[in-house]
């Protein structure tokens, strides 16, 4: 009879520690906030770095996603580099884009419809005219994804940054994911 207390007792130990696990590698990877279009990649199914793999906690098919490889700069220092106040943090330099030059007309900003014409770094932490965290935190992925600090399968180019920000629109816009959540992700990565 001991010996099947003690099962229970290393079963439940084991079961903890698995919730545990999974809870500290979802949240160290959902700081990836990789959009499912973006990370599909050349195998043609998405990777544990998806948002919605992260969040549902789907972790089997996880691959070099680690919190040592994603870490993004901050929407401060995102604002200093935008207005030349600080260089560039990587060798992939981004510029002060208009909003709707990265999200398309499509898709204005989060409670300013009327503002797309507004340049990306009126949409970081400082500007209280155009902030919304949503905003900031989209503008803040797509920065980080140009840079190359988030890694992307089809590298940091222009094109990749921009279908992987407008994934994460869009799966917000549909419902797919709360705002929160994906300012939650991002915010994870500084």
């Amino acid at each position: 009879m001991k010996h099947s207390n003690t099962n229970k007792d290393i079963d439940r130990g084991m079961s903890s520690r698995r919730k545990f696990i999974t809870k500290a590698a979802a949240g160290g990877i959902v700081a990836a906030i990789a959009s499912k279009t973006a990370w599909a990649g050349g195998s043609g199914s998405a990777t544990g770095c998806s948002v919605s793999g992260n969040l549902s906690g789907n972790l089997s098919q996880a691959r070099d996603c680690t919190t040592a490889n994603i870490k993004g700069e901050s929407p401060y220092i995102w604002k200093k580099v935008l207005n030349g106040s600080r260089p560039q943090p990587t060798s992939e330099a981004v510029t002060n884009f208009k909003w709707k030059d990265v999200f398309d007309e499509t898709r204005p900003p989060f409670g300013f419809s009327s503002k797309s014409d507004k340049t990306i770094r009126n949409f970081l932490i400082s500007s209280r005219d155009y902030y919304y965290a949503t905003n900031e935190a989209l503008v803040v992925a797509y920065l980080n994804a140009r840079s190359g600090l988030y890694p992307l399968p089809n590298g940091t180019s222009e094109s990749s940054a921009r279908a992987y920000v407008q994934g994460l629109y869009d799966d917000i816009d549909s419902g797919v994911f709360q705002e929160s959540d994906v300012v939650d992700a991002v915010r994870a990565t500084y």
